[in-house]
Protein backbone atom coordinates (compact mmCIF):
# COMPACT_ATOMS: atom_id res chain seq x y z
CA UNK A 1 0.00 0.00 0.00
CA UNK A 2 1.37 3.39 -0.93
CA UNK A 3 0.20 6.31 1.16
CA UNK A 4 0.51 10.07 0.73
CA UNK A 5 3.70 11.63 2.06
CA UNK A 6 1.55 13.90 4.25
CA UNK A 7 0.56 10.91 6.41
CA UNK A 8 2.73 11.02 9.53
CA UNK A 9 0.63 9.17 12.11
CA UNK A 10 -1.25 6.03 11.05
CA UNK A 11 -3.00 3.10 12.69
CA UNK A 12 -3.08 -0.29 10.95
CA UNK A 13 -5.34 -3.01 12.32
CA UNK A 14 -4.73 -6.59 11.16
CA UNK A 15 -7.44 -9.23 11.54
CA UNK A 16 -7.29 -12.95 10.76
CA UNK A 17 -10.64 -14.56 9.91
CA UNK A 18 -11.60 -18.23 9.46
CA UNK A 19 -13.99 -17.27 6.61
CA UNK A 20 -14.95 -14.26 4.53
CA UNK A 21 -15.57 -11.39 6.97
CA UNK A 22 -18.77 -9.39 6.69
CA UNK A 23 -18.74 -5.90 5.26
CA UNK A 24 -18.08 -3.26 7.88
CA UNK A 25 -20.11 -0.07 7.75
CA UNK A 26 -17.71 2.86 7.74
CA UNK A 27 -16.77 5.87 5.64
CA UNK A 28 -13.92 4.17 3.82
CA UNK A 29 -12.00 6.31 1.32
CA UNK A 30 -10.56 3.27 -0.43
CA UNK A 31 -10.82 -0.49 -0.59
CA UNK A 32 -8.77 -3.21 -2.32
CA UNK A 33 -8.77 -7.00 -2.23
CA UNK A 34 -5.86 -9.16 -3.31
CA UNK A 35 -4.94 -12.83 -3.17
CA UNK A 36 -1.60 -13.66 -1.55
CA UNK A 37 0.31 -16.87 -1.01
CA UNK A 38 1.88 -16.98 2.44
CA UNK A 39 4.16 -20.05 2.41
CA UNK A 40 5.43 -19.41 5.92
CA UNK A 41 2.30 -17.87 7.39
CA UNK A 42 4.42 -14.97 8.65
CA UNK A 43 3.39 -11.32 8.51
CA UNK A 44 5.32 -8.09 8.95
CA UNK A 45 4.82 -4.43 8.12
CA UNK A 46 7.65 -2.81 6.20
CA UNK A 47 8.01 0.97 6.08
CA UNK A 48 10.62 3.24 4.56
CA UNK A 49 11.34 4.90 7.92
CA UNK A 50 11.22 2.01 10.36
CA UNK A 51 12.00 -1.01 8.18
CA UNK A 52 10.46 -4.38 9.00
CA UNK A 53 8.17 -4.49 12.02
CA UNK A 54 6.88 -7.83 13.30
CA UNK A 55 3.14 -7.93 13.95
CA UNK A 56 1.35 -9.71 16.82
CA UNK A 57 -0.83 -11.82 14.53
CA UNK A 58 -0.40 -15.53 13.90
CA UNK A 59 -2.08 -17.08 10.89
CA UNK A 60 -3.53 -20.60 11.29
CA UNK A 61 -1.27 -22.12 8.61
CA UNK A 62 0.61 -21.40 5.40
CA UNK A 63 -1.59 -21.18 2.34
CA UNK A 64 -3.46 -18.99 -0.08
CA UNK A 65 -5.24 -16.04 1.51
CA UNK A 66 -7.54 -13.19 0.47
CA UNK A 67 -6.54 -9.86 1.91
CA UNK A 68 -8.95 -6.91 2.13
CA UNK A 69 -7.51 -3.45 2.70
CA UNK A 70 -9.83 -0.57 3.68
CA UNK A 71 -8.69 2.88 4.70
CA UNK A 72 -9.86 6.33 5.69
CA UNK A 73 -8.06 9.64 6.06
CA UNK A 74 -8.57 12.28 8.72
CA UNK A 75 -9.89 15.22 6.70
CA UNK A 76 -8.62 17.65 9.36
CA UNK A 77 -5.03 16.48 8.71
CA UNK A 78 -5.16 17.09 4.93
CA UNK A 79 -4.89 17.95 2.20
CA UNK A 80 -3.42 14.67 0.96
CA UNK A 81 -1.76 14.08 -2.40
CA UNK A 82 -2.04 10.78 -4.25
CA UNK A 83 1.36 9.06 -4.43
CA UNK A 84 0.36 7.68 -7.84
CA UNK A 85 -1.02 10.72 -9.68
CA UNK A 86 0.22 13.62 -7.51
CA UNK A 87 -3.31 15.03 -7.47
CA UNK A 88 -5.00 16.25 -4.33
CA UNK A 89 -7.31 13.56 -2.94
CA UNK A 90 -10.88 14.48 -2.20
CA UNK A 91 -11.33 13.48 1.42
CA UNK A 92 -14.86 13.86 2.81
CA UNK A 93 -15.22 14.84 6.46
CA UNK A 94 -15.02 11.64 8.51
CA UNK A 95 -15.88 11.36 12.17
CA UNK A 96 -14.73 7.88 13.09
CA UNK A 97 -13.29 7.23 16.55
CA UNK A 98 -10.79 4.74 15.08
CA UNK A 99 -8.89 7.67 13.51
CA UNK A 100 -8.07 8.79 17.08
CA UNK A 101 -6.34 12.01 15.90
CA UNK A 102 -4.26 10.00 13.39
CA UNK A 103 -3.88 10.92 9.72
CA UNK A 104 -4.86 7.45 8.47
CA UNK A 105 -6.70 4.38 9.73
CA UNK A 106 -6.30 1.14 7.76
CA UNK A 107 -8.12 -2.14 8.38
CA UNK A 108 -6.53 -5.25 6.88
CA UNK A 109 -8.55 -8.47 7.00
CA UNK A 110 -7.13 -11.88 5.96
CA UNK A 111 -8.89 -15.19 5.46
CA UNK A 112 -7.51 -18.46 4.12
CA UNK A 113 -8.92 -19.69 0.82
CA UNK A 114 -6.80 -22.87 0.54
CA UNK A 115 -4.24 -24.76 2.61
CA UNK A 116 -0.79 -25.74 1.29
Amino acid sequence: MQIPTQVIRATVRLESWSALPGEEVAQWIGREEVEVRLPGGDLAICTIDWGRQEVPLTLPSPGLYRMRWQWMFNSESGPFTSPLSWRTLEVPPVRDKRLNDRDLYCLVQLWRTSVE
